[in-house]
């Protein structure tokens, strides 16, 4: 093949790239017509019988035109989720839950921060930081609506945000106050303080990073603090998304996020820390995976993943598991015991049926 010829190939994958980017950004604005259609038909967002059969429909076309089957789901269901997230963010902003109110994200700056005045702001609100890395004319804004404002979201660690609650409890603020602490333990004399000195307290958990962009993947949890007006008001800030709302009393949050996650946590910590210093040039999907977990895991603030471990007095329950079933393997292992090994795998499979379902 003459370089004229590779030059005019990469040439037409040049177009092709191009055309495939505007017919993307064609298809996402047709979504986001349909969504508007939805919005004003009072129809939910997602619609998992319709994915299934455009799903179905990329696959049977790509067996026409020669493509890995597989390919053409991943593209599709990628541009799905895109057309969805963008449907979410459009539903926000026409629900304008927030419109003519005012916000103030304590820790606004960190990236947890940064996300939650996104949010706000896509909601309508008028939304500032007070964090010490804010501009100073937003802390000085965030700091003078503080009293009146119609929501201050607590986006700092436990121990922090229980301090500001007991310091507020002298003069509570006038609007609803909310934390997204990953613990309460630290929090529940402090919420309970407040709350008897007139605060309107809310306790939510979104159990995700600031880099999310779909939620309808993710869980929000929303704690029972006593205060149902508050709860109600958090609730609807994530009622126009595609995000799984799920409620749990204040009390057994922490025994629940210990299985999922402290000992997620712990488990991704202790296998990156277990890998060779070497790093070997043969890979399997089963390494590559559990290191793409590890990486992210390992990248994350350190006080807040210690804080998940340290502060939350049921982690201690779920590392034991997690150490005992780590000596069950060794111990089968040592033994040259294939039953033993088998009856792990056995149980292994039993208690993650739901995982591949």
């Amino acid at each position: 093949m003459s370089d004229f010829d590779l030059t005019a190939l990469r040439e037409r994958i040049r177009q092709i790239d191009a055309e495939l980017v505007a017919l993307a950004g064609e298809r996402i604005s047709i979504a986001r017509a349909v969504g508007e259609a939805k919005r004003e038909q009072n129809l939910p967002t997602t619609d998992y019988r319709q994915e299934r059969v455009v799903l179905d429909r990329a696959r049977a076309a790509s067996e026409r035109h020669g493509l890995d089957p597989k390919v053409a789901e991943v593209l599709i269901a990628t541009l799905i989720r895109a057309s969805v997230s963008a449907q979410d963010r459009d539903n926000q902003r026409s629900a304008a839950l927030g419109a003519g109110q005012r916000a103030v994200v304590i820790g606004g700056a960190g990236r947890m921060g940064q996300w939650l005045i996104r949010f706000l702001a896509d909601q309508g609100y008028t939304a500032g930081s007070l964090d010490p890395a804010s501009p100073a004319e937003e802390q000085e804004w965030a700091r003078e609506t503080l009293p009146t404002a119609d929501l201050i979201v607590c986006s700092t660690p436990p121990v922090a945000t229980a301090a500001l609650y007991e310091q507020w409890a002298a003069n509570p603020p006038g609007g609803v106050v909310v934390d997204i602490a990953s613990i309460k333990t630290p929090l529940l004399g402090a919420i309970e303080k407040l709350m008897t000195a007139g605060g309107h307290v809310a306790s939510i958990h979104p159990m995700f990073g600031p880099s999310v962009v779909l939620l309808r993947d993710c869980d929000v949890v929303i704690c029972d603090t006593g205060d149902a007006e508050a709860t109600a008001t958090v609730e609807r800030l994530f009622q126009p998304t595609t995000a799984h709302v799920i409620h749990l009393p204040l009390a057994d949050h922490d025994r629940i996020m210990a299985d999922v996650l402290s000992l997620a946590h712990a488990t991704a910590i202790a296998f990156a820390v277990a890998l060779p210093d070497i790093r070997h040039s043969i890979r399997s999907t089963t390494l590559s995976a559990m290191e793409s977990l590890a990486y992210n895991i390992v990248r994350e603030s350190p006080d807040v993943y210690y804080e998940i471990q340290a502060e939350n007095p049921y982690s201690m329950t779920a590392l034991a598991r997690m150490r005992a079933a780590l000596d069950r393997v060794v111990n089968a292992v040592e033994a040259r015991d294939p039953e033993r090994f088998r009856a792990l795998l056995a149980e292994g499979k039993r208690r993650t049926e739901r995982t591949g379902s």
